[in-house]
Order: structure tokens, then sequence, then C-alpha cells
């Protein structure tokens, strides 16, 4: 059942922070946003590691594994988008569709990185929820959009993410890294990353603070940023990369309605079957038959073509 709630959990909220950032964006520059969210995610997650007093990993090797993490999650993504400006924000479509790609980088990286092999189900379940995803935003309709700057930059971050999902499971597994810490070393580096960018971006203005800024921030940086990553690594531990990575077939589930329910937005009859194609596949993948991911896991300890510890 906690398996079940931390999927839901993190469907939800990644379905939903398109509306949190446009939210916060109403007041802020981007890249004041992109700094105060990742600080203040820092903030609560060493909050949460001093509460629960966990172990900060101490041999550097770890920690340089947990950065060539958060390069590929975090900093190769933003320095792309330095190159092509607003690659991740001008056609949320075509952004989930990448977004929802990097379960099938996992699956073709799989052999390269030493990774047991994924059952028949689980690779069934993959490739339907892809599919409905592709039904929700179809590729064929203004193919222009698809064949630009912006959808290359997606591209190489949604592979970079799928090696870094791969990459979490294994250290996790070879040096028992709680995914608490995990989570935590992210975020802070995060604000380095972050913090990198300032002198290239500008910072703007002055932020123009309210209420419903100051919400969005809190719900971005401790929920988004803390909280529900922590929840999306201990799923990447406990079911392997793949499998925990289907939630990625949710979140533009979430982001459609989303968009109908909140701002009004039309949703075709495709984008209705699609939804439920996704959903299928997502609940393919998640059967019992299926399982044999994380079972088998443990018994794949080949070090990383990065290093041994």
């Amino acid at each position: 059942m906690g398996g079940i709630l931390r999927f839901g959990a993190v469907a939800l909220m990644w379905g939903s922070t398109y509306f949190w950032i446009k939210m916060a964006l109403g007041g802020m520059s981007p890249t004041q946003f992109s700094f105060i969210r990742v600080l203040i995610g820092a903030g609560a997650m060493l909050a949460i590691v001093a509460i629960t007093r966990a172990v900060l990993p101490k041999r550097p090797s770890v920690w340089l594994r947990l950065l060539l993490i958060g390069f590929l999650t975090n900093a190769l993504p933003v320095l792309l988008v330095q190159v092509v400006p607003d690659a991740t924000g001008a056609d949320f479509g075509v952004v989930s569709v990448f977004n929802a790609s990097v379960v099938l980088w996992v699956l073709l990286l799989a052999p390269a990185t030493g990774e047991p092999r994924s059952p028949r189900g689980l690779v069934t379940g993959v490739l339907v929820g892809f599919a409905g995803v592709l039904l929700m935003f179809p590729p064929w309709e203004e193919a222009s959009r698809w064949l630009t700057w912006g959808s290359l930059v997606n591209l190489v971050a949604a592979v970079a993410y799928g090696y870094a999902m791969i990459f979490m499971r294994r250290l996790m597994e070879a040096e028992n890294t709680r995914p608490l810490v995990l989570s935590a070393t992210q975020a802070l580096f995060g604000v380095g990353w972050a913090a990198l960018t300032i002198p290239v971006q500008g910072w703007g203005a002055a932020p123009q603070w309210s209420g419903e800024i100051v919400v969005a921030l809190l719900v971005l940086g401790v929920l988004n940023t803390a909280v529900v990553f922590t929840f999306f690594v201990r799923m990447v531990r406990d079911e392997g990369a793949v499998k925990s990575g289907t939630v990625l077939y949710i979140v533009p589930v979430v982001l459609m309605l989303g968009s109908v329910w909140l701002e009004g937005a039309a949703i075709t009859g495709l984008q209705v079957i699609g939804i439920a194609v996704a959903v299928l596949g997502v609940v393919i993948a998640r059967l019992p038959n299926a399982r044999v991911e994380s079972a088998t896991a443990g018994s794949a300890r080949v070090p990383v073509a990065t290093g041994g510890s």
C-alpha cells in the first residue's frame, strides 16, 4: 500500500507542477524562481536529515557519484536550456512526451549498464503506456513542433535522466545509501547549479511577493523538491528504475485533466482514449507478474562504468 501511495503522490505533485510554476512566475523572474525554490527545498531536506539523524556519505567516491547524478538530472538540462532558451516550457505536450520517453531509455540503456532484464509483462506495460502518451499528444499533428532545437534538448535530457535513474538504484544498492540522503544531496547540488546560472541569466527586478507566490514556492520547494522527490527515489530503490519510471505516464494525465479543470482547456476524444491507454499501461506494468525486476535487481551488482567505490 505504501508503494501505491508514493506512486500517487509523485504523479499528483509532478503533474500539477506546471500550475504551481505558472503561479510563482506571476511575480518573479525564472532565475529568482529556480534559485529560491531549490533553496527552500535544500533547507527542508537538511531539516529532515537533522531530525532523522541520517548519516551523509563520508567517502569522496560516493560524493562524486552523487555529483554525477546531479549533473545528469539538473545541471545538464540547465546548461542545454542556456543554449536553447525556453526548451523546457514552450510546448508542454512535447515536453510531456519526452519526459515519458525516459522509461524507454531506461529499458534501452539497461543491457549496456548490466541491469537485469525486465520481465515481459513490465515491458508490455511500458510500451502500452507510452502509446497512450503519444495518443494524448499526437506527434503526427503539427510535426514541425517536434523538429526543433528544443526537442533535441528534451531528448538529450530524457536520455540523461534515464541513465541517472539506473545510476541512482545501483548507488543505493552498492553503498546502502538511503533515499533520503540521496535526495538531500541532490537538493544541495541543485542550489549550486541554480546559483551558477544567476550571472548568466541575470537576477531581474525585485520579486512581487504575494500569498499565492509564497504558497507556490513552499509547495514546489518543500513538497516537490524535498518530500515527493524522496518518494520517487524510494520507488527507484524498491521497484527498479523501469517500473518506478512508469509514474511519468500518469504525470501528463494529471496535467491534462488539470488543464481542463483549472483553465477550461478542451479535450478531444483521442486524448481521452490516450489517457485510458496510458493508465492501462501502468496497470499492466504494476501487475504481480511484472515484479520480477525488483526481486532480481539485488542480484546484479556489476560496477557502474563511472567507477567503483
